[in-house]
Protein backbone atom coordinates (compact mmCIF):
# COMPACT_ATOMS: atom_id res chain seq x y z
CA UNK A 1 0.00 0.00 0.00
CA UNK A 2 2.86 2.89 1.00
CA UNK A 3 4.88 1.56 -2.26
CA UNK A 4 1.63 2.39 -4.25
CA UNK A 5 1.02 5.54 -2.08
CA UNK A 6 4.54 6.27 -2.94
CA UNK A 7 4.41 5.65 -6.60
CA UNK A 8 1.00 7.73 -7.08
CA UNK A 9 2.76 10.58 -5.06
CA UNK A 10 5.92 10.49 -7.47
CA UNK A 11 3.68 10.59 -10.34
CA UNK A 12 1.69 13.10 -9.14
CA UNK A 13 5.25 15.48 -8.49
CA UNK A 14 6.61 14.99 -11.50
CA UNK A 15 2.90 15.69 -13.51
CA UNK A 16 2.89 18.71 -11.57
CA UNK A 17 6.43 19.97 -11.78
CA UNK A 18 6.38 19.36 -15.88
CA UNK A 19 2.97 21.30 -15.90
CA UNK A 20 3.45 24.23 -14.09
CA UNK A 21 7.02 24.79 -15.27
CA UNK A 22 6.11 26.57 -18.58
CA UNK A 23 4.34 28.99 -16.37
CA UNK A 24 7.16 29.79 -13.89
CA UNK A 25 9.40 30.33 -17.55
CA UNK A 26 6.70 32.88 -18.83
CA UNK A 27 6.64 34.58 -15.49
CA UNK A 28 10.22 34.99 -15.30
CA UNK A 29 10.33 36.72 -18.83
CA UNK A 30 7.63 38.66 -18.95
CA UNK A 31 7.68 41.80 -20.83
CA UNK A 32 6.74 43.77 -17.80
CA UNK A 33 8.23 42.90 -14.39
CA UNK A 34 7.10 44.02 -10.57
CA UNK A 35 9.63 45.54 -8.21
CA UNK A 36 8.91 42.59 -5.77
CA UNK A 37 9.60 40.00 -8.30
CA UNK A 38 13.11 41.59 -9.61
CA UNK A 39 14.18 41.77 -5.41
CA UNK A 40 13.07 38.23 -5.35
CA UNK A 41 15.54 37.07 -8.47
CA UNK A 42 18.36 39.63 -8.22
CA UNK A 43 20.77 36.35 -7.82
CA UNK A 44 18.82 34.85 -11.32
CA UNK A 45 21.42 33.33 -12.90
CA UNK A 46 22.10 34.62 -16.27
CA UNK A 47 19.95 38.07 -15.29
CA UNK A 48 21.34 41.28 -16.65
CA UNK A 49 19.84 44.68 -15.44
CA UNK A 50 20.40 48.13 -17.82
CA UNK A 51 19.85 51.45 -15.70
CA UNK A 52 18.82 53.65 -18.45
CA UNK A 53 18.43 56.61 -16.54
CA UNK A 54 21.01 59.44 -16.31
CA UNK A 55 24.14 58.99 -15.23
CA UNK A 56 24.55 60.99 -12.13
CA UNK A 57 21.38 59.39 -10.73
CA UNK A 58 22.81 55.74 -11.29
CA UNK A 59 25.73 57.22 -8.94
CA UNK A 60 23.11 58.66 -6.13
CA UNK A 61 22.27 54.92 -5.97
CA UNK A 62 20.86 52.25 -8.39
CA UNK A 63 19.52 48.91 -8.30
CA UNK A 64 22.11 46.67 -7.07
CA UNK A 65 23.90 44.44 -9.71
CA UNK A 66 22.75 47.40 -12.34
CA UNK A 67 25.00 47.87 -15.48
CA UNK A 68 25.07 51.73 -16.80
CA UNK A 69 23.41 51.42 -20.05
CA UNK A 70 23.40 53.28 -23.27
CA UNK A 71 25.18 56.19 -22.49
CA UNK A 72 27.43 57.59 -25.34
CA UNK A 73 24.20 56.57 -27.67
CA UNK A 74 24.18 59.82 -29.00
CA UNK A 75 28.09 60.28 -30.16
CA UNK A 76 27.45 56.82 -31.83
CA UNK A 77 25.14 58.42 -33.67
CA UNK A 78 26.92 59.66 -36.97
CA UNK A 79 24.21 61.06 -38.61
CA UNK A 80 22.71 62.58 -35.63
CA UNK A 81 18.99 62.67 -36.38
CA UNK A 82 17.16 61.86 -33.24
CA UNK A 83 17.62 58.61 -31.25
CA UNK A 84 17.78 56.54 -34.75
CA UNK A 85 19.79 53.37 -34.13
CA UNK A 86 23.30 53.55 -34.16
CA UNK A 87 25.44 51.19 -36.11
CA UNK A 88 24.49 47.73 -35.35
CA UNK A 89 28.67 46.76 -34.25
CA UNK A 90 28.53 49.66 -32.33
CA UNK A 91 25.74 49.04 -30.57
CA UNK A 92 27.05 44.91 -30.36
CA UNK A 93 30.05 45.82 -29.19
CA UNK A 94 28.11 48.31 -26.59
CA UNK A 95 25.70 45.08 -24.85
CA UNK A 96 28.55 42.55 -24.53
CA UNK A 97 30.22 45.33 -22.91
CA UNK A 98 27.04 45.48 -20.23
CA UNK A 99 27.67 41.73 -19.90
CA UNK A 100 24.73 40.35 -22.16
CA UNK A 101 25.03 36.63 -23.70
CA UNK A 102 22.70 35.66 -26.24
CA UNK A 103 21.07 33.60 -23.12
CA UNK A 104 20.30 36.79 -21.25
CA UNK A 105 17.24 37.83 -19.65
CA UNK A 106 17.37 41.87 -19.63
CA UNK A 107 15.38 43.53 -17.49
CA UNK A 108 15.63 47.44 -18.27
CA UNK A 109 15.39 49.97 -15.50
CA UNK A 110 14.91 53.98 -15.91
CA UNK A 111 14.14 56.97 -12.98
CA UNK A 112 10.48 55.95 -13.41
CA UNK A 113 8.79 59.28 -12.28
CA UNK A 114 7.43 60.54 -15.75
CA UNK A 115 6.23 58.77 -19.10
CA UNK A 116 9.23 60.54 -20.71
CA UNK A 117 12.01 58.37 -18.26
CA UNK A 118 9.66 54.75 -19.10
CA UNK A 119 10.36 56.17 -22.78
CA UNK A 120 14.27 55.21 -22.54
CA UNK A 121 13.18 51.79 -21.13
CA UNK A 122 10.82 51.36 -23.59
CA UNK A 123 13.16 52.22 -26.48
CA UNK A 124 16.09 50.16 -25.35
CA UNK A 125 13.67 47.39 -24.84
CA UNK A 126 13.06 47.93 -28.82
CA UNK A 127 16.70 48.21 -29.64
CA UNK A 128 17.32 44.63 -27.96
CA UNK A 129 14.44 43.32 -30.02
CA UNK A 130 15.79 44.81 -33.41
CA UNK A 131 18.82 43.18 -33.03
CA UNK A 132 17.46 39.74 -32.01
CA UNK A 133 17.35 39.60 -28.49
CA UNK A 134 14.05 38.90 -26.86
CA UNK A 135 14.12 37.57 -23.42
CA UNK A 136 13.91 41.44 -22.65
CA UNK A 137 11.62 43.22 -19.86
CA UNK A 138 10.82 46.44 -18.22
CA UNK A 139 10.59 47.42 -14.20
CA UNK A 140 7.43 48.66 -13.94
CA UNK A 141 7.62 52.09 -12.29
CA UNK A 142 11.78 52.03 -12.63
CA UNK A 143 13.62 53.43 -9.88
CA UNK A 144 10.99 55.67 -8.09
CA UNK A 145 8.88 52.27 -7.32
CA UNK A 146 12.11 50.25 -6.11
CA UNK A 147 12.89 53.47 -3.89
CA UNK A 148 9.05 53.51 -2.91
CA UNK A 149 9.13 49.58 -1.77
CA UNK A 150 12.18 50.44 0.19
CA UNK A 151 14.50 47.71 -1.54
CA UNK A 152 17.79 47.99 -0.84
CA UNK A 153 20.20 50.54 -3.17
CA UNK A 154 23.81 50.81 -4.18
CA UNK A 155 26.54 53.06 -4.98
CA UNK A 156 28.80 50.70 -6.04
CA UNK A 157 29.44 50.73 -10.13
CA UNK A 158 29.06 47.49 -11.40
CA UNK A 159 31.72 45.74 -13.93
CA UNK A 160 30.59 42.98 -15.35
CA UNK A 161 32.53 40.63 -17.51
CA UNK A 162 32.43 40.74 -21.62
CA UNK A 163 28.91 38.75 -22.87
CA UNK A 164 28.63 37.04 -26.04
CA UNK A 165 25.54 38.51 -27.19
CA UNK A 166 25.62 38.20 -31.30
CA UNK A 167 22.70 40.05 -33.38
CA UNK A 168 20.69 38.30 -35.51
CA UNK A 169 18.78 41.74 -37.01
CA UNK A 170 14.84 41.81 -37.24
CA UNK A 171 14.34 44.81 -39.83
CA UNK A 172 10.47 44.07 -39.49
CA UNK A 173 11.16 46.11 -36.23
CA UNK A 174 12.01 49.00 -37.96
CA UNK A 175 10.35 51.48 -40.92
CA UNK A 176 12.57 53.22 -43.20
CA UNK A 177 11.47 57.03 -44.41
CA UNK A 178 11.53 55.01 -47.69
CA UNK A 179 8.95 52.96 -46.10
CA UNK A 180 6.88 55.13 -44.86
CA UNK A 181 6.70 57.50 -48.06
CA UNK A 182 5.55 54.26 -49.37
CA UNK A 183 3.21 53.38 -47.32
CA UNK A 184 1.46 56.64 -46.60
CA UNK A 185 -1.96 56.79 -47.20
CA UNK A 186 -2.30 53.02 -47.07
CA UNK A 187 -5.62 51.44 -46.07
CA UNK A 188 -3.45 48.13 -44.97
CA UNK A 189 -0.74 50.42 -42.28
CA UNK A 190 -1.85 52.12 -38.99
CA UNK A 191 0.32 54.77 -38.00
CA UNK A 192 0.00 55.78 -34.63
CA UNK A 193 1.59 59.31 -33.38
CA UNK A 194 2.66 58.92 -29.79
CA UNK A 195 3.50 62.53 -29.24
CA UNK A 196 1.25 65.25 -27.15
CA UNK A 197 -2.11 66.49 -28.73
CA UNK A 198 -0.60 69.58 -29.64
CA UNK A 199 2.15 68.39 -31.81
CA UNK A 200 0.16 66.24 -33.53
CA UNK A 201 -2.52 69.01 -34.49
CA UNK A 202 0.53 71.19 -35.73
CA UNK A 203 0.16 73.84 -32.84
CA UNK A 204 3.29 73.42 -31.44
CA UNK A 205 6.33 71.97 -32.09
CA UNK A 206 9.60 71.30 -31.08
CA UNK A 207 12.72 73.85 -32.68
CA UNK A 208 14.09 70.87 -34.30
CA UNK A 209 11.50 69.84 -36.00
CA UNK A 210 11.22 71.40 -39.65
CA UNK A 211 7.44 71.44 -40.07
CA UNK A 212 4.17 71.15 -38.12
CA UNK A 213 2.03 68.76 -37.62
CA UNK A 214 1.39 64.80 -38.12
CA UNK A 215 1.49 61.81 -40.88
CA UNK A 216 -1.38 61.75 -43.26
CA UNK A 217 -4.00 59.69 -41.37
CA UNK A 218 -1.85 58.99 -38.49
CA UNK A 219 -3.68 58.21 -34.81
CA UNK A 220 -2.99 59.74 -32.04
CA UNK A 221 -2.27 58.05 -28.94
CA UNK A 222 -0.12 59.65 -26.72
CA UNK A 223 2.48 58.00 -24.44
CA UNK A 224 1.79 60.15 -21.32
CA UNK A 225 -1.70 58.49 -21.08
CA UNK A 226 0.15 55.12 -21.13
CA UNK A 227 1.02 55.29 -17.85
CA UNK A 228 -0.30 56.67 -14.45
CA UNK A 229 2.82 58.96 -13.75
CA UNK A 230 2.33 61.71 -11.34
CA UNK A 231 -1.25 60.07 -10.22
CA UNK A 232 -1.65 60.26 -6.48
CA UNK A 233 2.15 60.95 -6.05
CA UNK A 234 2.80 57.45 -8.12
CA UNK A 235 5.68 55.96 -10.01
CA UNK A 236 5.29 55.79 -14.22
CA UNK A 237 3.47 52.42 -13.59
CA UNK A 238 1.90 51.07 -17.07
CA UNK A 239 -1.89 51.04 -17.14
CA UNK A 240 -3.69 47.96 -16.89
CA UNK A 241 -4.15 45.79 -20.14
CA UNK A 242 -7.93 46.14 -19.99
CA UNK A 243 -7.41 50.54 -19.76
CA UNK A 244 -4.92 49.81 -22.89
CA UNK A 245 -7.05 47.73 -24.78
CA UNK A 246 -9.86 50.18 -24.54
CA UNK A 247 -7.97 52.92 -25.45
CA UNK A 248 -6.12 51.15 -28.34
CA UNK A 249 -9.90 50.77 -29.49
CA UNK A 250 -10.82 54.73 -28.25
CA UNK A 251 -8.11 55.59 -31.26
CA UNK A 252 -9.87 53.29 -33.91
CA UNK A 253 -7.25 50.89 -33.70
CA UNK A 254 -8.36 47.58 -35.11
CA UNK A 255 -8.70 44.54 -33.14
CA UNK A 256 -7.10 41.97 -35.23
CA UNK A 257 -3.49 41.96 -33.43
CA UNK A 258 -2.13 40.44 -37.10
CA UNK A 259 -2.51 44.47 -38.36
CA UNK A 260 0.40 46.65 -39.71
CA UNK A 261 1.45 49.05 -36.71
CA UNK A 262 4.03 51.87 -37.34
CA UNK A 263 4.66 54.19 -34.33
CA UNK A 264 6.02 57.60 -34.31
CA UNK A 265 7.15 60.38 -31.81
CA UNK A 266 9.58 63.64 -32.59
CA UNK A 267 13.03 61.63 -31.92
CA UNK A 268 11.46 58.32 -31.43
CA UNK A 269 11.50 57.76 -27.81
CA UNK A 270 7.55 58.03 -27.11
CA UNK A 271 7.17 55.53 -30.09
CA UNK A 272 9.20 53.32 -28.38
CA UNK A 273 6.72 53.37 -25.77
CA UNK A 274 3.45 53.02 -28.25
CA UNK A 275 5.79 49.27 -29.33
CA UNK A 276 5.95 48.56 -26.21
CA UNK A 277 2.37 48.59 -25.53
CA UNK A 278 1.09 48.04 -28.68
CA UNK A 279 3.33 44.74 -29.08
CA UNK A 280 4.86 43.29 -25.71
CA UNK A 281 1.41 44.18 -23.55
CA UNK A 282 -0.99 44.05 -26.07
CA UNK A 283 0.03 41.44 -27.92
CA UNK A 284 0.11 42.94 -31.53
CA UNK A 285 2.39 41.02 -33.61
CA UNK A 286 3.52 43.41 -36.52
CA UNK A 287 4.61 46.44 -34.85
CA UNK A 288 7.12 48.61 -35.88
CA UNK A 289 8.96 52.14 -35.41
CA UNK A 290 9.44 54.74 -38.19
CA UNK A 291 12.96 55.08 -36.54
CA UNK A 292 13.72 58.67 -37.62
CA UNK A 293 10.36 60.18 -36.71
CA UNK A 294 8.90 63.39 -37.01
CA UNK A 295 12.60 64.86 -37.14
CA UNK A 296 13.45 63.09 -40.36
CA UNK A 297 9.94 62.89 -42.00
CA UNK A 298 9.32 66.82 -41.44
CA UNK A 299 12.69 67.84 -43.16
CA UNK A 300 11.73 65.34 -45.82
CA UNK A 301 9.96 68.02 -48.27
CA UNK A 302 8.08 65.47 -50.17
CA UNK A 303 6.72 63.95 -47.23
CA UNK A 304 2.77 65.38 -46.84
CA UNK A 305 2.48 67.00 -43.40
CA UNK A 306 -1.31 67.51 -42.04
CA UNK A 307 -2.18 70.66 -39.66
CA UNK A 308 -5.32 70.96 -37.98
CA UNK A 309 -6.78 74.32 -38.21
CA UNK A 310 -9.62 75.51 -35.96
CA UNK A 311 -10.61 78.87 -38.11
CA UNK A 312 -8.81 81.47 -35.52
CA UNK A 313 -5.17 80.71 -35.95
CA UNK A 314 -3.82 83.78 -38.00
Amino acid sequence: MNRTYKSITSFLGVFLFMFCLPGLVAAAERPLVSVDWLAKNLNKKDMVILDVSEFIHYEKGHIPKAVKAFGPWMSMNREFVGFMMPPETDLVDMIRGYGVNNDSFVVIYDEGITSKDTAKSARALWTLHTLGLNKVAILDGGMAAWKQTEKPVSTVAATPLGGDFTAKMVPSKVASLAEVKKKIGSSRVYFVDNRIADQYFGHEKNSEISRSGHLPGALLWPSEFMTIAGVDFAPSYFRKTKELEKMAGGIHLPSDKSVEVITYSNHGLAAAMGYFVLHDLLGYKNVKIFDGSIIEASAAEDVPMVINRWGWEK
